[in-house]
């Protein structure tokens, strides 16, 4: 009897994994990219983009374009000198 609920517990703990998986990838495949005509692409930042090279400097790439390190690093900084000065 020991042995039945052992394995009801495992294929219960696979099923409950699964699902939390499948749930994750749905909700990944249905807000990524997906922006309303006209409307103002976000501001790329290194911890929304995808490292694919790593050397100097770093590739990433953010909304499907490809950026090196140190483009983001000055669109930040232009971010940050526009909210400053209130445009």
């Amino acid at each position: 009897m020991k042995r039945l609920s052992s394995r009801f517990a495992r294929g219960a703990l696979v099923l409950a994994m699964t699902a939390m998986a499948g749930c994750a990838s749905i909700t990944q495949m249905t807000s990524s990219g997906e922006q309303a005509k006209g409307a103002p692409a976000p501001v790329p930042y290194v911890e929304n983009c995808v490292e694919i090279n790593v050397g100097s400097p770093s590739k990433f790439v953010c909304n499907g374009k490809t950026y090196t390190s140190f483009q983001l690093a000055k669109i930040r900084e232009d971010e940050a000198k526009k909210y400053a000065s209130g445009k």
